[in-house]
């Protein structure tokens, strides 16, 4: 199968190529962390590199989890396999590897190498290992594909860019399904990614006592992204549905599942005063084929499937969300970057007047100067309303700012 563009991805890399870190991939399972690296080692070859310096392990593999049983064992590896001059270490999923950061730590010591490492689940940035590695590692986060990647992917006719959007929406991202050509199977397939997720890096890799509880709780949180909650009237919930469970037990499957990379908590910041508050909070799920998954109908409340979807992309473009709270009124998000900062809400139209007017006050009422815009699936025409932009979501996501 021939390589597929993800230029967001590997220009970083190309980026970071010789900086003086280790280059942590990190990102859900089956994002696409491995193709990167074949198209870092492909650019590599192109521009030069001779294959000899060029060290490349995947300990996916059943031999080297086999062989390679600690830290030493895997320093010992690329040791024997170093070209001479200049090294490009390139390990795949190396948290399967028992005590992997003594020996990556070491190679970074004694090696004249440039390292990039995959992993799938977050526990390889804890914060142990981020004490370890503290200044010597630099984190690229990949997410499963984007509306624009997915029209690359995609070998269908996509001249119907509302069609193809709507199958994005309902399989989402990932690029084994993507890549699928019979749609039958999609549902099947996805299904066992999310299962693998669930079941190995988030209740295998924590030792999780209940995994019953562990997937009732996954389902709640992809059935309310972007619903306002807290660990607290969650645990009510499922209580009150005859599964008793507490505030702090629901916090640590939480966690869990950040650390896996199935969701995301969004915080929320008083834009007044400019601060983030740690009680009540948004969750998203990493990929909208998830939650057509989990749903009994994908298109059970769009609008939270396209919040999710914009949530996913100002990640992707290097921002900084959360939710905004200023005073009564709440703004989907609020994204910065650098010296940059936006206000955004999402909703499926803003034609009702009524609609119209409840996503427009909040906006209205910050009065700072940054840049306001509302996310629709409006026809393709931007309208302006008093300096807030009402953009198609389609073009939005095949735009590249904000």
């Amino acid at each position: 199968m021939s390589l597929r563009p993800r230029e967001l991805y590997l220009n970083k890399l190309i980026k970071l190529r010789d900086e003086p870190f280790i280059k942590v991939i990190s990102g859900v399972r089956r994002c696409g962390k491995s193709s990167i690296l074949d198209l870092f080692e492909r650019y590599l070859s192109d521009n030069g590199i001779k294959r000899s310096n060029v060290i490349r392990f995947n300990f996916d593999s059943r031999e080297l989890r086999t062989s390679i049983k600690d830290g030493d064992d895997l320093y010992d590896l690329v040791k024997n396999n170093l070209g001479t001059g200049r090294n490009y270490i390139l390990l795949d999923e190396i948290q399967n590897v028992e005590g992997w950061e003594g020996g990556l730590i070491s190679m970074y010591t004694d090696m004249d190498a440039d390292l990039y490492v995959t992993g799938s689940n977050a526990v390889m940035l804890s914060p142990d290992l981020g004490t370890k590695l503290v200044g010597r590692y630099i984190e690229i986060e990949v997410l499963p594909l984007s509306f624009k990647e997915w029209l690359d992917f995609d070998d269908g006719d996509n001249k119907d860019l509302q069609a193809s959007f709507e199958k994005y929406l309902r399989y989402g991202g990932f690029p084994a399904i993507t890549l699928m050509g019979e749609e039958s199977l999609k549902k099947t397939a996805l299904d066992g990614i999310y299962r693998t997720i669930l079941d190995l890096d988030v209740g295998g890799k924590n030792n999780v006592r209940d995994p019953a509880l562990l997937r009732i709780l996954a389902e709640y949180l992809i059935d309310n992204v972007g619903k306002i909650v807290s660990p607290k009237s969650i645990a009510d919930y499922l209580t009150s549905a005859g599964r008793k469970t507490t505030h702090n037990t629901v916090d640590n499957y939480i966690m869990m599942m950040e650390r896996a990379f199935l969701i995301y908590r969004n915080k929320r910041y008083d834009i007044k005063g400019k601060m983030l508050l740690q009680r009540l909070e948004k969750f998203y799920i990493v990929d909208p084929g998830l939650r057509g998954l989990i749903l009994s109908s994908w298109k059970s409340d769009y609008g939270s499937i396209l919040e999710n979807i914009v949530y996913l992309e100002l990640r992707r473009r290097g921002y900084s969300v959360s939710t905004g709270k200023f005073g009564e009124q709440e703004v989907d998000f609020v994204a910065t970057r650098g010296n940059e900062c936006v206000y955004m809400q999402v909703t499926v139209s803003m034609a009702d007047e009524n609609v119209r007017i409840r996503e427009l006050k909040p906006l209205t009422s910050i009065q700072d100067g940054y840049p306001k815009m509302v996310v629709s699936t409006d026809p393709d025409v931007i309208n302006d309303y008093d300096g807030i932009k009402n953009i198609n979501v389609i073009k939005w996501l095949l735009n590249d700012s904000p």
